[in-house]
Protein backbone atom coordinates (compact mmCIF):
# COMPACT_ATOMS: atom_id res chain seq x y z
CA UNK A 1 0.00 0.00 0.00
CA UNK A 2 1.06 3.61 -0.90
CA UNK A 3 0.27 6.40 1.32
CA UNK A 4 -0.34 9.66 -0.02
CA UNK A 5 -0.56 13.14 1.69
CA UNK A 6 -1.90 15.48 -1.33
CA UNK A 7 -1.42 18.84 0.17
CA UNK A 8 -3.10 22.20 -1.46
CA UNK A 9 -0.24 24.91 -1.88
CA UNK A 10 -0.99 27.71 1.10
CA UNK A 11 -2.28 31.08 0.83
CA UNK A 12 -0.35 32.94 -2.06
CA UNK A 13 -1.05 36.52 -3.28
CA UNK A 14 -3.18 35.55 -6.12
CA UNK A 15 -5.64 34.58 -3.44
CA UNK A 16 -5.72 37.59 -1.65
CA UNK A 17 -6.23 40.12 -4.65
CA UNK A 18 -8.77 37.35 -5.35
CA UNK A 19 -7.64 36.30 -8.72
CA UNK A 20 -7.87 32.94 -11.38
CA UNK A 21 -4.40 32.33 -10.50
CA UNK A 22 -4.22 29.04 -12.94
CA UNK A 23 -0.84 29.56 -14.43
CA UNK A 24 0.07 32.94 -13.16
CA UNK A 25 3.02 32.43 -10.01
CA UNK A 26 1.91 33.68 -7.51
CA UNK A 27 4.50 33.66 -4.29
CA UNK A 28 3.46 32.84 -1.06
CA UNK A 29 2.17 35.38 1.78
CA UNK A 30 3.87 35.93 4.74
CA UNK A 31 0.79 33.92 6.40
CA UNK A 32 1.15 31.31 3.42
CA UNK A 33 4.84 30.87 4.81
CA UNK A 34 3.56 30.38 8.40
CA UNK A 35 1.26 27.37 6.96
CA UNK A 36 3.61 26.11 5.26
CA UNK A 37 6.13 25.67 7.92
CA UNK A 38 3.36 24.32 10.32
CA UNK A 39 3.45 21.37 7.45
CA UNK A 40 6.00 20.06 9.31
CA UNK A 41 4.67 19.62 11.96
CA UNK A 42 1.20 18.03 11.31
CA UNK A 43 4.12 15.76 8.49
CA UNK A 44 7.21 15.29 10.87
CA UNK A 45 5.59 11.87 12.40
CA UNK A 46 5.59 9.96 9.34
CA UNK A 47 8.52 8.96 7.40
CA UNK A 48 7.95 10.42 4.09
CA UNK A 49 9.72 8.98 0.91
CA UNK A 50 9.41 11.24 -1.51
CA UNK A 51 8.17 14.55 -2.54
CA UNK A 52 6.18 16.03 -5.95
CA UNK A 53 5.24 19.59 -6.55
CA UNK A 54 3.76 21.35 -9.27
CA UNK A 55 6.11 23.50 -10.83
CA UNK A 56 4.67 26.82 -9.44
CA UNK A 57 6.29 29.03 -6.44
CA UNK A 58 3.59 28.80 -4.20
CA UNK A 59 3.37 24.54 -4.54
CA UNK A 60 7.74 24.63 -3.75
CA UNK A 61 7.22 27.31 -1.62
CA UNK A 62 4.64 25.66 0.38
CA UNK A 63 6.06 21.89 0.34
CA UNK A 64 9.75 23.17 0.56
CA UNK A 65 10.11 23.20 4.41
CA UNK A 66 8.65 19.46 4.50
CA UNK A 67 11.14 18.20 2.06
CA UNK A 68 13.99 20.46 4.28
CA UNK A 69 12.83 18.54 6.99
CA UNK A 70 13.44 15.31 5.72
CA UNK A 71 16.24 16.28 3.53
CA UNK A 72 14.85 15.13 0.22
CA UNK A 73 14.61 17.09 -3.00
CA UNK A 74 10.94 18.00 -4.32
CA UNK A 75 10.68 16.27 -8.14
CA UNK A 76 8.62 19.10 -10.35
CA UNK A 77 5.56 17.40 -12.63
CA UNK A 78 4.15 20.04 -14.82
CA UNK A 79 0.82 18.07 -14.80
CA UNK A 80 0.37 18.87 -10.83
CA UNK A 81 0.10 22.63 -12.22
CA UNK A 82 -3.44 24.37 -11.74
CA UNK A 83 -6.16 24.60 -14.54
CA UNK A 84 -5.41 26.65 -16.95
CA UNK A 85 -8.07 29.63 -17.00
CA UNK A 86 -6.83 31.12 -20.65
CA UNK A 87 -7.47 34.61 -21.33
CA UNK A 88 -8.24 35.54 -18.02
CA UNK A 89 -5.42 33.51 -15.99
CA UNK A 90 -4.12 36.05 -13.15
CA UNK A 91 -6.88 38.71 -13.18
CA UNK A 92 -8.77 38.97 -10.43
CA UNK A 93 -13.01 37.81 -10.37
CA UNK A 94 -13.77 41.57 -10.16
CA UNK A 95 -11.92 42.33 -13.36
CA UNK A 96 -13.28 39.24 -15.12
CA UNK A 97 -16.98 40.15 -13.90
CA UNK A 98 -16.23 43.17 -15.45
CA UNK A 99 -15.58 41.89 -19.08
CA UNK A 100 -18.21 39.01 -18.51
CA UNK A 101 -20.08 38.28 -15.79
CA UNK A 102 -21.18 34.89 -16.97
CA UNK A 103 -18.63 33.26 -16.35
CA UNK A 104 -18.82 34.06 -12.37
CA UNK A 105 -22.78 33.15 -13.15
CA UNK A 106 -21.66 29.79 -14.40
CA UNK A 107 -19.05 29.27 -11.58
CA UNK A 108 -22.15 29.94 -8.63
CA UNK A 109 -24.53 27.59 -11.39
CA UNK A 110 -22.50 24.64 -12.29
CA UNK A 111 -19.73 24.95 -9.58
CA UNK A 112 -17.59 24.73 -12.25
CA UNK A 113 -15.15 27.76 -14.41
CA UNK A 114 -16.00 27.58 -17.76
CA UNK A 115 -16.69 29.84 -20.49
CA UNK A 116 -13.35 31.57 -21.04
CA UNK A 117 -11.50 31.59 -24.18
CA UNK A 118 -8.51 29.22 -24.54
CA UNK A 119 -9.10 27.88 -20.82
CA UNK A 120 -8.51 24.14 -20.08
CA UNK A 121 -11.73 21.83 -19.53
CA UNK A 122 -12.13 20.78 -15.72
CA UNK A 123 -12.10 17.32 -17.82
CA UNK A 124 -8.98 17.50 -19.22
CA UNK A 125 -7.42 18.54 -15.50
CA UNK A 126 -8.94 15.29 -14.38
CA UNK A 127 -7.41 13.17 -17.11
CA UNK A 128 -3.77 14.43 -16.64
CA UNK A 129 -4.03 14.38 -12.88
CA UNK A 130 -5.05 10.83 -13.22
CA UNK A 131 -2.25 9.69 -15.30
CA UNK A 132 0.09 11.78 -13.10
CA UNK A 133 -0.93 10.77 -9.89
CA UNK A 134 -0.59 6.67 -11.12
CA UNK A 135 2.35 7.41 -12.43
CA UNK A 136 4.19 8.65 -9.39
CA UNK A 137 2.09 5.75 -7.06
CA UNK A 138 4.00 3.19 -9.13
CA UNK A 139 7.45 4.82 -8.65
CA UNK A 140 6.85 4.73 -5.14
CA UNK A 141 5.09 1.38 -4.60
CA UNK A 142 4.46 0.81 -1.06
CA UNK A 143 5.93 4.11 0.01
CA UNK A 144 4.59 7.26 1.83
CA UNK A 145 4.71 10.34 -0.61
CA UNK A 146 3.99 14.16 -0.17
CA UNK A 147 2.16 15.56 -3.39
CA UNK A 148 1.64 19.75 -3.54
CA UNK A 149 -0.98 20.75 -5.70
CA UNK A 150 -3.54 23.69 -6.76
CA UNK A 151 -7.34 23.71 -5.39
CA UNK A 152 -8.84 23.14 -8.90
CA UNK A 153 -6.30 20.50 -9.59
CA UNK A 154 -6.80 18.33 -6.61
CA UNK A 155 -10.81 18.76 -6.52
CA UNK A 156 -11.09 17.60 -9.73
CA UNK A 157 -8.86 14.54 -9.23
CA UNK A 158 -10.39 13.72 -5.93
CA UNK A 159 -13.58 13.73 -7.29
CA UNK A 160 -12.83 11.58 -10.39
CA UNK A 161 -11.66 8.81 -7.40
CA UNK A 162 -15.20 8.92 -5.96
CA UNK A 163 -16.71 9.57 -9.41
CA UNK A 164 -18.70 12.85 -8.33
CA UNK A 165 -19.61 15.24 -10.87
CA UNK A 166 -18.79 19.34 -10.46
CA UNK A 167 -22.39 19.40 -9.51
CA UNK A 168 -22.85 16.70 -7.10
CA UNK A 169 -21.92 17.96 -3.38
CA UNK A 170 -20.40 21.67 -3.81
CA UNK A 171 -18.23 21.78 -0.84
CA UNK A 172 -17.30 18.27 0.10
CA UNK A 173 -13.97 18.01 -2.11
CA UNK A 174 -13.37 22.07 -2.47
CA UNK A 175 -9.57 22.48 -0.79
CA UNK A 176 -9.21 25.47 1.07
CA UNK A 177 -5.23 26.40 1.04
CA UNK A 178 -2.57 24.38 3.41
CA UNK A 179 -5.15 21.34 2.83
CA UNK A 180 -4.19 17.88 3.43
CA UNK A 181 -5.84 15.24 1.75
CA UNK A 182 -4.99 11.50 2.96
CA UNK A 183 -5.24 8.91 0.32
CA UNK A 184 -3.96 5.24 0.33
CA UNK A 185 -3.27 3.42 -3.39
CA UNK A 186 -4.02 -0.32 -3.27
CA UNK A 187 -5.01 -3.02 -5.69
CA UNK A 188 -4.42 -0.26 -8.92
CA UNK A 189 -7.07 1.74 -6.88
CA UNK A 190 -6.82 4.94 -5.15
CA UNK A 191 -8.58 5.10 -2.21
CA UNK A 192 -9.32 8.85 0.28
CA UNK A 193 -8.87 7.91 3.75
CA UNK A 194 -9.47 12.20 4.67
CA UNK A 195 -10.48 15.09 2.68
CA UNK A 196 -8.32 17.99 3.58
Amino acid sequence: MTSIFLIRHAECEGNVINALAGRTDFKLTARGKETAEKLVEKLKKYSIDNIYSSPSSRCIETIKPVADYFKLNINICEDLSEKDFGIYDGMTWKEVEKLEPEILDNKQKYNEIIGIQGQETTEHVKERMNICMQRIVKENNNKCIAICSHGCAIESFLRSIDHITQKQEKKKYAQKNGSVNVLQYENNQFKIIKLG
